[in-house]
């Protein structure tokens, strides 16, 4: 066995969440979704049952944003474990806000952070089912991973000039850290933002100047920050909705009956 090598053992005691296993999750999301949508039960949407729905279901959906400040903060000694947590979590997340905003109009204010949702789940899945193959060979330097086949020029001084630039940028920004492998975290971007910033201008115009982009390809180049601006945008929706109902409910409800739970009826 190579020096560098996993044992099987090893590996298959990694909790990850298989393709197959991604598809009946998303099979289930869509039947248990439609038949909550579809029960007469809980009245409007903000009724104690359906409100309940969708505080337990808004406090799920934060386990994926905690997933990403675990792993970008270099806490996460187990990757696959935090990722198969996030899927529970946000599969069961999107299916009581389902419930939530099926006695409600989805073209509305309210319903915006709810589409955003969806797009961010499905697009979250296919990338992970249909993209996770062909993102396992960009690092096996075959033929067909990376299109080394055809391969491209690459400025050689320009490269030079812009590693030299990490390594000094480095030691004043994680001294102990070793370039090759570094990349900055939520700490570093935190203590010292300018310089985390700037190590992470380098690492891209590095990154374009190899030509990975151009070589995984377009979709696999952008799936992930695609993924993050959707998160984004349906954190900061969820957000504004949770600040108008829970404070501004006289406003949300048009003049109208304030019958969910609140804090404060201003607006009315």
């Amino acid at each position: 066995m190579h020096k560098y090598s996993v044992p099987s053992r090893a590996l298959s005691k990694r909790p990850d969440i298989s393709k197959s296993a991604l598809l009946i999750i998303a099979g289930l999301i869509f039947i248990i979704g439609s038949v909550l949508a579809i029960l007469p039960i809980g009245g409007r949407s903000g009724d104690p049952l359906r409100q309940s729905a969708a505080i337990f279901g808004a406090l799920l959906l934060c386990g994926p944003a905690l997933f990403f400040l675990i792993k970008r903060a270099g806490y996460s000694k187990s990757p696959p474990f935090w990722f198969s947590l996030h899927v529970y979590a946000a599969s069961v997340g999107i299916v009581l806000i389902i419930f939530h905003v099926s006695a409600g109009s989805l073209w509305s204010p309210a319903g915006v952070p709810f589409l955003v949702l969806v797009l961010l789940v499905v697009q979250g899945l296919a990338a992970r089912a249909l993209l996770a193959t062909r993102l396992s060979t960009l690092f096996a330097r075959s033929p067909g991973s990376f299109n080394f086949s055809n391969p491209i020029s690459v400025d050689k001084a320009q490269l030079a000039l812009v590693i030299e630039k990490k390594e000094q940028l480095l030691r004043q920004l994680d001294p102990s850290a070793n370039e090759a492998t570094f990349s900055p975290r939520l700490r570093h971007f935190l203590l010292k933002p300018w310089k985390a910033w700037s190590y992470q201008r380098l690492s891209d115009r590095e990154t374009r100047l190899v030509g990975a982009k151009s070589r995984a390809g377009l979709m696999l180049s952008f799936w992930r920050r695609s993924h993050i601006v959707l998160a984004v945008l349906f954190y900061g929706g969820l957000i504004a909705h949770l600040i108008v109902v829970l404070f501004f409910a006289g406003y949300a409800s048009k003049g109208g009956e304030i019958y969910w739970w609140h804090l404060t009826d201003w607006g009315q």
